[in-house]
C-alpha cells in the first residue's frame, strides 16, 4: 500500500529526472554551438589571410563575408549564453527538488 508520501516522493523523483534530462540537452546544444563557432572562426581567419593576396574588388567581397562570419560568431555566443543561463536555472530547480525530497522523507 503506497502512502501519500510515497507518491509525493515518486513525483519528485520524476521531476528531478526531467530536469536532469533537460540539462543534458542544453549541454549537447552548447557543445554543438561551440563547435559551430570554432568552425566559423577558422573560416573567418582563412578569409582574413586570403585578403593579403587579393585585389581591391576581391577584398570588398571578402570583407562582407568576414562581416557575416562575425555576425554568426556573435549569434553563437548569444545562444551559448542563453543555454548556460537555462542550465543555471535548472540547477537551482534541481536543488529545490532535492530539498523537497529531504523534507518529504522526514514526514
Amino acid at each position: 500500500m503506497k502512502t501519500k508520501q510515497d507518491y509525493a516522493l515518486l513525483v519528485n523523483e520524476l521531476e528531478k529526472d526531467f530536469v536532469k534530462k533537460k540539462m543534458k540537452n542544453y549541454e549537447k546544444a552548447i557543445t554543438v554551438e561551440a563547435k559551430h563557432k570554432r568552425q566559423t572562426q577558422q573560416e573567418m581567419n582563412e578569409l582574413q589571410r586570403d585578403m593579403k593576396y587579393q585585389v581591391q574588388e576581391e577584398k570588398a567581397d571578402t570583407e562582407s563575408k568576414i562581416a557575416m562570419k562575425k555576425d554568426a560568431i556573435q549569434s553563437s555566443d548569444a545562444s551559448i549564453q542563453l543555454y548556460k543561463d537555462e542550465q543555471k536555472s535548472l540547477q537551482e530547480k534541481l536543488q529545490k527538488l532535492n530539498e523537497k525530497q529531504q523534507d518529504l522523507a522526514m514526514k
